[in-house]
């Protein structure tokens, strides 16, 4: 038996017995369905398609549009909503993380050659339980799609990620994932894919006994629509932590937690795969920020934006606990901040930052919370009302927190000497800039907010969906946030768009050349 076999084998023991664990617990754990659903063909197929993509997010339009390039001659691709901006990833930052791209060559980055050890940083942070021929795939197909985007116009930044060894993030020029949608979408209508907005697809249509997927019913208008695909069908319908009831039926360290993701983003694609068989696999991980903050005051709307306050601490702000501590290596990314919350039982924690810290992070990074723009920032940091509050003294900021001044201080002054002498002994911090020596500062409450869907199902290295034997279901693919395994129990930020559009671009290739074929 290979490592990869031990290691997914350990995670399923783990996870039955966790399950077994939970006692009444185990049925909010457990699969959505398990019985073989055979939805009847209808007599009539309302439109035929070689290849057949729902959903228009990034994975979606890339695999429609690589399809479509490379040769197929039809191609149909269904979206619910009445628009394609209405995802996850139009919602995102624009983040994306790949190796060897044009891009990192242009800004003398030379990266060509390593996507092997960029897969093995992908592994690392998903503590080893990512699949590892998925996280293969993502890493040799990375810098292709962010080239096509380059090719299409999109302007890339490499940036700085402490999961990298080298600058293996980009910023995209608009700093937002719509940049992406509205070029694959435009250029998707250019070459001819069908496109029908406002149309939702409600059930795979099978023939169980071949273990095969036909195509789809669908609703539009008010009316059925039924698609046959004769190469595939391709689901692409996001996560599912828009809908808070799953968040709190999966993700159990989190339950009741805020939640960025789109309201789109309902698990409709899983639910109807798992009607038919498929597995799924990590669904009780999640991409979760420890750095969210609240849309409202009212506790029963659990709408959250998050806070970018991992890019923060790269300018030297720190991170502190309810009592005034630090507690983790600043330099982590969101996702550890708000594990380690979770494995204590607490949902606050606070940054600080100097009037120089921050004005540096402004200056240097286009985006501060995903979702606003400068001005509404910079209105925040200078009136409050959300998540910042100006102090004068840390006398003040401990009354802020509510935690001791004593402790605080203490902790500052530590901090401060591991900043003179160039070493932090408490945590191993790189990003150290600056001591925190008089006031104003500014105090940032947060508290973790889920964003992406870590869980999914379970595909092979061709993408193509696996039922509950671990056997291909044919011609039955996914790719994007639906799909689990990528990310192993823990996510780089960027990563998830970033697969979205490598492994969808590689699909649709595939579906072209007929490899993808079982």
């Amino acid at each position: 038996m290979n490592e990869s076999n031990i290691k997914e084998n350990q995670m399923n023991m783990n996870r039955r017995m966790f399950f077994k664990s939970m006692g009444a617990a185990t049925v909010a754990a457990a699969p959505i369905s398990s019985a073989l659903a055979n939805v009847v063909s209808p007599k009539k197929w309302d439109q035929t398609c070689e290849v057949l993509v729902i959903g228009a997010g990034a994975a979606g339009l890339f695999a429609a549009v690589s399809a479509k390039e490379s040769g197929v001659k039809s191609v149909v691709l269904l979206e619910k909503a009445a628009s394609p901006f209405l995802n996850s990833t139009s919602l995102s930052a624009g983040s994306v993380n790949a190796t060897g791209t044009k891009a990192q060559f242009a800004a003398g980055v030379e990266d060509r050659g390593n996507a092997a050890e960029f897969a093995k940083e992908v592994e690392k942070t998903g503590k080893g339980l990512a699949d590892p021929q998925l996280v293969k795939l993502f890493a040799e197909n990375s810098a292709m799609a962010l080239d096509w985007l380059t090719d299409h116009g999109v302007v890339f930044t490499p940036q700085p990620n402490s999961a990298f060894r080298l600058k293996r993030m980009h910023g995209c020029d608009k700093h937002t994932g719509a940049q992406y949608v509205d070029v694959l979408f435009q250029n998707a209508k250019k070459i001819g894919v069908d496109i029908k907005l406002n149309t939702k697809v409600v059930e795979l249509i099978t023939n169980t006994e071949a273990n095969e997927v036909l195509g789809v019913k669908a609703e539009s208008n008010g009316k059925p629509l039924y698609v046959r695909a004769t190469k595939g069908v391709v689901i692409a319908t996001g996560g599912f932590c828009g809908d808070v009831n799953m968040i709190d039926k999966f993700i159990l360290d989190f339950r009741g937690a805020l939640t960025f993701a789109s309201a789109n983003s309902e698990g409709q694609g899983l639910k109807m795969a798992e009607k038919i068989g498929a597995a799924s696999t990590h669904m009780n991980f999640a991409a979760v920020y420890g750095y969210g903050v609240p849309m409202s005051k009212d506790k029963n709307n659990r709408k959250g934006w998050i806070f970018r306050g991992h890019v923060m601490n790269l300018y030297g702000s720190i991170t502190l606990n309810k009592e005034g501590r630090r507690f983790i290596n600043d330099d982590q990314n969101s996702t550890k901040v708000a594990q380690f919350l979770a494995s204590h039982q607490e949902r606050t924690v606070y940054q600080l930052a100097t009037e120089a810290q921050l004005s540096d992070f402004m200056q240097n990074d286009p985006i501060q919370v995903i979702s606003w723009d400068r001005t509404k920032f910079n209105q925040e940091k200078e009136e409050g009302g959300h998540f910042i509050n100006k102090v004068n003294s840390l006398e003040e900021c401990a009354s802020e927190m509510g935690c001791s001044f004593d402790t605080l201080k203490n902790t500052i002054d530590v901090y401060n000497r591991s900043v003179a002498s160039g070493n932090d002994e408490e945590f191993g911090r790189r990003f150290m800039k600056g001591q925190f020596l008089s006031g104003p500062f500014y105090l940032f409450k947060c508290t973790p907010v889920v964003g992406i869907t870590i869980g999914g199902l379970k595909v092979n290295q061709r993408m193509q969906v696996l039922n509950e034997y671990g056997e291909p279901i044919s011609k039955l693919f996914a790719a994007g946030e639906i799909v689990g395994g990528l990310h192993g129990t823990s996510y780089i930020g960027g990563c998830s768009l970033a697969g979205a559009l490598a492994l969808g671009r590689m699909v649709g290739e595939q579906l072209a050349k007929n490899q993808a074929a079982p």
